[in-house]
Order: structure tokens, then C-alpha cells, then sequence
């Protein structure tokens, strides 16, 4: 048999500076075509209504006692004019509905039916996001009103009514910055996907503040957005956004947690260095921003918060989807 003839050390050099060629062409074709694209600013038409729509489920496991629950809300969103700050708009929420733990829903579903087709009128800068509440006295009042209907179905049980009561009032922000989080959220997510700036391989740097889960004080934390992938030819994008808690942050939140467990006192040193080393807690998200026109059409968010105590663990995981329609 015949040993095949071996590749001259000329022609191996030909192939592999053929490969090093296609290679560079097609590194270059993706650089140009990057160099091509052009975020479209938002710009939807006076006028417009919307539909957005909202899908939510949690699965909290703690000590492999797994429970889930959802949460499904729609929305109308509304683009009344265009004007020099950005645009005025309403936003309404026409129904939302819980499923999940039966002593939660009976807080939550009051809850939410208090927010149910509430008009509230604000204004937002170019990129969408809002920036104040234009009627939020009126959205209070009417919070309020309902609030009493609701808190005056459990006289017979003055400590539910009371919970039920000190839970809603924390709906009656006076602060702006809290009323734009509180009452158009979804709005505020779509707008981080909106007239960024961003170009392609850059990425941003930011820090934000996110609900507290035991309440009060906000948490704030570190954020990234970068482009994931582009469209030149329809100038649309998806971006991916991450959140991170600082370390400054996440002592305060475990400082107060602490205050609030039964049998440890925050003003013990040693009991306070005892439960730090013992305890493990960390809060992470990840959101993908899909964005047509301009305009970001869904979001896409995973948060997840892991703790370990004493022997007890907690993993908390959070789906969200939220999407956006032009109504016909």
C-alpha cells in the first residue's frame, strides 16, 4: 500500500494563510455591518395606544419546600401628545390576578383591584421614561377611597384590617421618583432599552435602586447594558442588562433583616458579628431588552435571591415577561 504523499510545508503555509484571510473578512464584515447600524430613536405616534402585557411566576424554595405563584396583569398605555419635555401619556391597569399562596392572594387581590383601571396621567422625557406623576393627588385620593371600601369588609378583625390597611398606605407615596416606580413600572423597564446611546462592544456602567424587600430605604446597586445583538437593516436590538447590590448596600439590608429576627438583638456586637458569619444572602438580575422601531417590545427578566442561615436555605427565582402591542 501506498503511503499518501505528505502536504508540502509551502502549501500548508498557503492553507493557513487562507484561513487567516476568510477569517479577517468575516471579522471585518461583522465590524462593518456593526458600523452600519443606527439605534432608531423612539418616536411612536401621538395618539397610539398600547397593550402591555405582563406574566410573572416565582418559585421560592426554603429547606426544599417549594412553592410558586403567578401573577398576569394588562395594561393600557397611551401617547397623548408630544411636548418639550418628551411626551404626556396615561397608563392603566385594566386587570391583574394572582394565583398562589391563599393567605397572600387575600392581601394581594385587594391590592391589586385598587389599582385596577386607575388612570394615571404623566409626563416623560424623549426616551419614555417617566418623570412624574401629572395627576398623583387624584390617583391618592382615589387609592385612598378604596382603601377605606377595602379595610371596612374586615371590621370584625380590627389586626387584619389594620395589616391590611398599614400594607396599602405605603401606595400613597408623596415622593415622585417613588409614585413613577410605583404606579408605571412597566414603562420605566421599557425605557432603559430606549434611545440609549449605546454602540456596539460598549458597555454602561451604571447604579440603580431597587425595592427593598423588607421595605423602607431602596437598595442600590451596580448595572450594566450592552447590546447583544443588532439588525442594520431594521435597526432593531436587544440589549442585556445586569443588577448587582454593593456591598454597602447589602450590609444595611442584613443590618435591618437582623433587627427584625425575633431573639437577636442589632445593638449586640458579638450577637451581630455571630450572625453575619453565619449568614449568606445575594440578589442578582438579568433583563433582555428587545427593541423595534425605536420603541423596546419585550422584556425579558430573571431575578434570583439565595440565602443560608443557620442551617435554613432560601432560593428565590423570579420570571417576568413583559410585552408590548400597538392596540388595534
Amino acid at each position: 500500500m501506498q503511503t499518501p504523499p505528505r502536504a508540502s510545508s509551502a502549501s500548508l503555509s498557503a492553507v493557513k494563510l487562507f484561513l487567516i484571510m476568510c477569517a479577517g473578512t468575516l471579522a471585518f464584515a461583522a465590524s462593518a455591518r456593526a458600523a452600519d447600524w443606527v439605534e432608531r430613536p423612539f418616536d411612536p405616534p401621538v395618539g397610539s395606544r398600547w397593550i402591555i402585557q405582563s406574566d410573572e411566576t416565582t418559585e421560592e424554595n426554603r429547606d426544599g419546600r417549594v412553592q410558586t405563584s403567578t401573577m398576569k396583569m394588562t395594561s393600557e398605555f397611551t401617547i397623548e401628545a408630544k411636548v418639550a419635555e418628551g411626551f404626556r401619556v396615561t397608563y392603566v391597569v385594566r386587570s391583574a390576578v394572582y394565583e398562589g399562596d391563599a393567605r397572600l392572594a387575600a392581601i394581594i387581590g385587594p391590592v391589586t383591584k385598587t389599582l385596577e383601571n386607575l388612570v394615571v396621567r404623566a409626563t416623560t422625557g424623549p426616551n419614555g421614561m417617566p418623570l412624574r406623576v401629572d395627576n398623583l393627588a387624584e390617583v391618592q385620593a382615589a387609592a385612598r377611597a378604596a382603601i377605606d371600601g377595602m379595610v371596612a369588609a374586615f371590621a370584625s378583625k380590627p389586626e387584619v384590617a389594620a395589616t391590611l390597611r398599614k400594607m396599602m398606605m405605603a401606595m400613597l407615596v408623596d415622593d415622585q421618583k417613588q409614585a413613577t416606580k410605583l404606579y408605571l413600572g412597566d414603562l420605566q423597564i421599557f425605557a432603559l432599552g430606549q434611545n440609549t446611546g449605546l454602540h456596539p462592544g460598549e458597555t454602561r456602567r451604571d447604579s440603580d435602586e431597587a425595592p427593598n424587600p423588607l421595605g423602607g430605604t431602596p437598595l442600590k446597586s451596580s448595572t450594566t447594558l450592552r447590546i447583544d445583538r443588532i439588525d442594520p437593516a431594521t435597526g432593531n436590538v436587544r440589549l442585556i442588562r445586569t443588577r448587582t447590590f454593593d456591598a454597602d448596600a447589602m450590609k444595611e439590608f442584613l443590618n435591618k433583616m437582623m433587627k427584625q429576627m425575633g431573639g437577636v438583638d442589632g445593638k449586640d456586637t458579638q450577637k451581630f458579628e455571630a450572625f453575619m458569619k453565619q449568614l449568606t444572602i445575594a440578589l442578582d438580575g438579568r433583563a433582555e431588552i428587545d427593541v423595534e422601531g425605536g420603541m423596546t417590545r419585550a422584556v425579558r427578566e430573571e431575578d434570583t435571591t439565595t440565602a443560608s442561615i443557620m442551617g435554613h436555605s432560601m432560593v428565590k427565582r423570579e420570571h417576568k415577561l413583559t410585552t408590548i402591542t400597538r392596540a388595534p
